[in-house]
């Protein structure tokens, strides 16, 4: 043992008295594995309302610089709650789940009802309902009559109000007739249900949109051949007026339990603020209720939100 110990005291003053320096060994870093980026998409088409396994996000106050356009949008289509549709941002639509954590509790929506603004309402935070799988948000009041629109932008969601002409109109009830022959209903009973003429691009000229239903069995329980439910929409295009479906179901047998659709066009309003007016179309049936919101491009119809709930 002390051999190996003098060895070593030699080493050490060969080496300081050589000059020689011996290596060092400096350690390598660690490399650290990239952090996976998250892509955020805000740009919906088509709502669908999905569950989320928990909303990890707090809700906080959104400020008018980086929201400018911002807007959440809520219907409601029968007494109880609001629904959060979704929501619109510089004219693109949003999920509810990109809005949700701009909302906070106190937010406040103008109220729009079918003739237009009815006051403000103070919304709580929106919470997920199960059994409807949708948002709803409670307010700290509700307009009369149950149906109305809200959104938290502070633009004219009513700028042109639609006008209800006559429901046995002999024009529209034609018109209907020969667009319910030419899908194969080839003796139709026409029951219109609302006609509404409403200008709804700005551009002067005016849309007719027809809501029209007819079930042979009056409960909503059961269809027959030549049942069907409908809101179609007619439009000058170049020279010639056209019938075009904004949503329409057609039944071709019989079937003892279905729970049909009824479908109407309740109300039309600017959802996003470009000036041209979403129609806003109820939906009913056995036990159920909701509500769906379309867009026209031209003569090009799209779904943006869709909210039903099935009891």
């Amino acid at each position: 043992m002390k051999k190996i110990w003098l060895y070593n005291v030699l080493i050490v003053l060969i080496t300081a008295c050589s000059g020689v320096t011996l290596p060092t060994i400096t350690p390598t870093p660690e490399t650290a594995l990239p952090t996976p980026l998250m892509a955020a998409t805000n740009t919906p088409v088509i709502f669908t309302p999905m569950i989320p396994a928990t909303i990890e996000s707090s809700p906080t106050p959104h400020s008018s610089a980086e929201y400018q356009s911002f807007a959440a949008i809520i219907a409601r289509m029968y007494p109880g709650p609001f629904y959060l549709l979704g929501g619109t941002e510089n004219g693109q639509w949003l999920f509810p789940q990109t809005v949700i954590p701009h909302l906070p509790d106190g937010e406040a929506y103008q109220i729009f009802g079918l003739d237009g603004l009815t006051g403000t309402a103070k919304g709580k935070q929106p919470v997920f309902e199960q059994h409807c799988k949708a948002y709803q948000v409670e307010t700290d009041s509700y307009p009369m009559g149950g149906r109305a629109v809200g959104v938290t932008g502070n633009w004219d969601v009513t700028p042109r109000f639609a006008q209800e002409i006559p429901d046995d109109h002999a024009t529209y009830v034609e018109a209907l007739k020969n667009w319910l022959v030419g899908q194969n209903i080839l003796e139709p009973v026409v029951e219109i249900s609302k006609i509404l003429r409403i200008d709804l691009e700005g551009d002067g000229t005016e849309e007719v949109l027809i809501s029209a239903s007819h079930f042979v069995e009056p409960t909503g329980h059961s269809v027959e051949f030549g049942d069907y439910s409908l809101v179609v929409m007619r439009k000058v295009a170049g020279n010639s007026v056209v019938t075009i479906p904004i949503v329409a179901d057609y039944y071709y047998q019989n079937v003892e339990i279905q729970f049909p659709l009824t479908y109407s066009a309740l109300f039309v309003a600017d959802l996003n603020n470009d000036g041209i007016l979403e129609i806003l179309v109820g939906v009913e049936r056995w036990e159920g209720s909701g509500v769906i919101v379309y867009e026209v491009d031209g003569t090009n119809v799209r779904m943006v939100f869709e909210v039903i709930c099935e009891l």
